[in-house]
């Protein structure tokens, strides 16, 4: 039997909880979780170790999207949009990280650029961004106001990118 099954073994018994030393009160709330698919794994498996079952064999998982798995969906991807263009077919399988941040948020639409974000850190993808996209500005301007709103959560955007722009003017003019 799976967990759940075992559980519902259980939680279908009068007075499952006796002798386990869980009390009714929080034994009837671990039933409504468990009912409306709230509990979380570790406390079902100490639930049924509680009351008596005993684990058969080790639960084992693997990761459904591996990080390489991820890597090569999006530089597809990217090759079907022809982001690539000037690299050759070989050198595909070796993306540089932040080459392919800037180009996800280029040329990807925005499922994509969630899964970017399971793979590298905010703090890294913003940071690219900013180097990367603001300075070209006025060419990504709608495309720097979702991102700036979207996914960075800056609440005022427009205000956001003029200083940015305007603080990147201020350190490339010249100083006579």
């Amino acid at each position: 039997m799976n967990t759940e099954q075992s559980l519902n073994k259980l939680l279908s018994r009068r007075s499952w909880y006796k002798n386990s030393g869980i009390k009714g009160n929080t034994a009837r709330v671990y039933k409504k979780r468990f009912r409306e698919n709230k509990l979380d794994l570790e406390t079902q498996v100490k639930l049924l170790q509680a009351c008596g079952f005993k684990l058969v064999q080790e639960m084992q998982w693997d990761e459904e999207n591996s990080r390489e798995k991820i890597i090569t969906d999006l530089v597809r991807k990217l090759h079907m949009e022809h982001a690539f263009w000037s690299l050759n077919q070989d050198t595909l399988s070796h993306i540089p990280d932040d080459l392919l941040i800037e180009k996800v948020l280029l040329h990807l639409d925005i499922d994509e650029i969630k899964i970017l974000f399971t793979l590298f850190e905010k703090k890294r993808i913003k940071r690219y961004w900013k180097e990367k996209m603001l300075p070209q500005e006025p060419l990504y301007h709608n495309l720097n106001r979702l991102y700036a709103f979207l996914f960075f959560g800056i609440k005022n955007p427009d205000r956001y990118i003029r200083d940015a722009v305007s603080k990147r003017y201020n350190t490339i003019q010249c100083k006579d």
